[in-house]
């Protein structure tokens, strides 16, 4: 015997309906089902079937309903009469509801623990058992009680599976899907934000941040609200490209996890370094075991080295490790808590994690030893830090992103990552905002791009705000860079921020080489040798030559060229002297500068 409730009531035989008189009888069904084997009393049954004002005879009335009832189940069902109430027993009876929710919880937790294509066919399967609104045939009441809790349990369902499905690569075919929901549902965060993730990874950026536009408004107009953090987080994953799974994925407490994957997406809109890509993928499919990746802040060398990453998929079959070092922050992860981060990709618990830096290495280099895989190690502080994270593997790649230069590190290749050029810097700003609303201004588009110089941070954060702004022409954001005053207040969004990125840059430094950048960014020259930092902190050639050559291995300066007398030439990016001199200024230091 099967009981149903997903759609219309009934109680169903071998494939056959059972007849039930009426919606109320339909009704004591429903409730004693969901009350699962808890006794209702005759005051609850009554209040279901007839509101607050039960007649007279209600009780006489639950009893007849009830013994019809009873006259259906058979073997081990029961419906039970225990004091002023009744409770129901369906044994190794099928209810419909009761399989949803053991496939929904099955589905729920393949999905936290990463399984994704066993979480869609459980999630899919808990959903297939839904027939239509649930509880209809029902009398008002218990429709209006129990439908809002069922249905929310659905929606939490049908949001699991497209979490999986997202993390299966399967945007496309969710998209419109998601669209449906998304205007069915249309202050429902969570299906909006799976909705942004889909257009992003369909490469439909404009689209997505338009859809968070439309989502806060609605919330500010209907409710009175900001976006919720799942909204937020949604359009800040966009914002960096660091679009994950919207859901937590937990390891078992031994390493047994086959292939893991816990990179950030590749972003779709990757623009340019054709010839940094060739070398680097050249270089680690045949020549190396480790490239790193350096270059001043926000050139963009995380979304390089994930997008290397995702070109050598195929040739890597056992997975990617990624680990964020913190280089850049103020306390930056040490090897021991970077190996804590990697092991745990490939499924080590924090129970089992071994206590000493030695232990965790010497773990993680066994797990490793056979497999082919590639380990990203993004932001990395020293090579002090970098070194125990390195395995030796025959088949391990790594790739480093850092701002400093790492000198000591066995077999490495480096490769610097320079601000794009105008062509490639404009095709990013078009793929965020959209070619049609570019071919409609593309001067004020180029003049945009000219203004962030080539950084990608400044050109993503000014394309998202042109994307978010699409009442605004063009031409009123590149008006609004123009202005110096306010440059580096406009290439700020959310918590991508170039003033901020560089100012780390910039109090990274030693207290010498700090003072040395300050007092060059007042300097009102295009470039400028060594011997100028000499001149300027009163120091032998030797010094300022060398102090220089930091500040360009930090890549707070760029090499200019070559000086008459053969020695070479240091220029800052545009947008790393205006946060430099900015500084300077707001700590009282003069701009009327000797130079001897």
């Amino acid at each position: 015997m099967e009981f149903r409730i997903l759609g219309p009531v009934g109680l169903w035989l071998d494939g056959a309906e059972l007849p039930l008189k009426g919606s109320k009888q339909r009704t004591i069904l429903a409730a004693l089902l969901l009350a699962r084997e808890k006794v209702l009393s005759d005051a609850q049954l009554g209040e279901v079937l007839w509101g607050k004002n039960p007649p007279a005879t209600y009780q006489a009335q639950i009893y007849t309903y009830a013994s019809r009832l009873r006259r259906h189940l058979q073997g081990s069902m029961a419906l039970i009469r225990q004091g002023p109430g009744y409770f129901m027993r369906i044994g190794t009876a099928r209810f419909d509801y009761h399989e949803f929710e053991t496939l929904s919880r099955s589905g729920r937790e393949a999905l936290r623990t990463g399984r994704f294509d066993q979480a869609s066919e459980l999630l899919r399967g808990a959903l297939d058992l839904w027939r239509g609104p649930t509880l209809t045939d029902v009398t008002d009441l218990l429709a209006e009680t129990e439908r809002p809790g069922i249905e929310e349990v659905r929606m939490k369902t049908l949001e699991s599976r497209i979490d999986a499905e997202l993390a299966l690569g399967r945007h496309h075919e969710l998209i419109s899907e998601l669209v449906g929901l998304v205007n069915a549902n249309p202050l429902r965060e969570r299906t909006r934000a799976q909705l942004m993730i889909a257009l992003y990874q369909g490469d439909r950026q404009a689209e997505a941040f338009a859809t968070f536009q439309e989502g806060s408004r609605l919330l500010s107009d209907e409710l009175g609200v900001d976006p919720g953090p799942t909204l937020k987080s949604a359009y800040q994953a966009i914002l960096t490209n660091d679009v994950r799974p919207a859901f937590p994925v937990q390891r078992s407490s031994v390493a047994t996890t086959s292939r893991p994957a816990v990179l950030a997406a590749d972003t779709p809109d990757f623009t340019g370094r054709e010839a940094e890509l060739d070398v680097a993928t050249d270089r680690l499919r045949h020549r190396s075991s480790l490239v790193t990746v350096t270059g001043m802040p926000g050139v963009g060398k995380t979304v390089f080295a994930l997008h290397v990453t995702d070109q050598l998929r195929a040739e890597f079959p056992d997975g990617q490790l990624f680990a964020d070092l913190r280089g850049s922050g103020g306390t930056p992860l040490s090897p021991g808590e970077a190996l804590g981060t990697l092991l745990g990709g490939l499924g080590v618990s924090g129970s089992s994690l071994p206590a000493s830096l030695e232990q965790r290495a010497h773990l993680y280099r066994s797990l490793l030893t056979d497999r082919r895989m590639i380990v990203v190690l993004d932001d990395a502080a020293t090579d002090r830090q970098v070194r125990p994270l390195l395995t030796g593997a025959p088949h391990v790649r790594t790739i480093i992103t850092t701002r400093r230069m790492l000198t000591t590190l066995g077999g490495q290749y480096t490769l610097n990552l320079s601000p794009l050029g105008s062509a490639d810097a404009l095709s990013l700003f078009t793929a965020i905002v959209g070619p049609e609303r570019v071919g409609a201004e593309t001067s004020a588009a180029s003049r945009i791009v000219g203004l962030c110089h080539g950084l990608p941070l400044a050109v993503r954060i000014a394309g998202a705000r042109a994307a978010a702004k699409v009442h605004w022409p063009l031409a009123r954001l590149a008006t609004r860079l123009a202005d110096p005053d306010r440059l580096l207040d406009e290439l700020r969004l959310g918590d991508l921020d170039v003033q901020e990125r560089l100012r780390d840059g910039c109090q990274s430094l030693d207290p010498l080489s700090r003072t040395a950048l300050l007092r060059l960014s007042l300097l009102d020259v295009p470039s400028f040798p060594h011997s100028t930092t000499s001149s300027l902190l009163g120091l032998p050639d030797a010094s300022g030559e060398q102090i220089t050559e930091h500040l360009l291995d930090m890549h707070l300066l760029e090499l200019a060229g070559i000086e008459p007398d053969g020695s070479q030439a240091y220029r800052f990016h545009p947008l790393a002297r205006l946060v430099a001199k900015e500084i300077a200024l707001a700590e009282g230091m003069s701009a009327a500068l000797s130079l001897t």
